[in-house]
């Protein structure tokens, strides 16, 4: 684990809300796609994939996924169901994981243990993020990004 600050940033994403589960996949998917069209992706990018909701706390039907693109300075990314955003920035604390959906989900389920093993406190007023690189998806990894105070 490291803790590390991420910067505020510019965001262009696609939402999807309903029950949790394959069909992020499909969202994530057509981000990709629509990001590619436009030449945004590259060495440099960065994807986020940003479950808002506790569905523990949240119906199904209720819960909003985000697959969001990091933009540099100027980018925009065109689409008629892109929306574009803010992420604020802040302390997080960084697991890398397999980008294997055992992976994901076991780390979905253990945030409170990560959290209480490394002394850490979640700051509930920012998302967590699974978060994608060119190098992470290179080497089958994907960073596990938890909000701390």
């Amino acid at each position: 684990m490291n803790v590390i600050s991420f910067p505020r940033c510019s965001i262009a994403y696609l939402r999807r809300v309903g029950a949790y589960g394959a069909v992020n996949r499909a969202v994530m998917e057509r981000l990709l796609a629509l990001a590619g069209q436009a030449g945004l992706l590259g060495p440099e990018s960065a994807i986020l994939s940003i479950a808002w909701d506790d569905p523990a706390h949240t119906p199904p039907a209720a819960c909003r996924y985000d697959a969001c693109l990091v933009l540099q300075e100027g980018q925009t990314l065109p689409g008629a169901d892109v929306r574009h955003g803010v992420l604020p920035g802040g302390r997080y604390a960084v697991f890398t994981i397999p980008h294997t959906e055992q992976a994901v989900s076991e780390a979905w389920h253990t945030i409170g243990r990560l959290l209480r093993e490394t002394g850490c406190t979640a700051d509930s007023g920012r998302p967590v993020m699974e978060r994608y690189t060119s190098a992470g998806v290179q080497d089958g990894t994907c960073a596990f990004c938890i909000p701390i105070l």
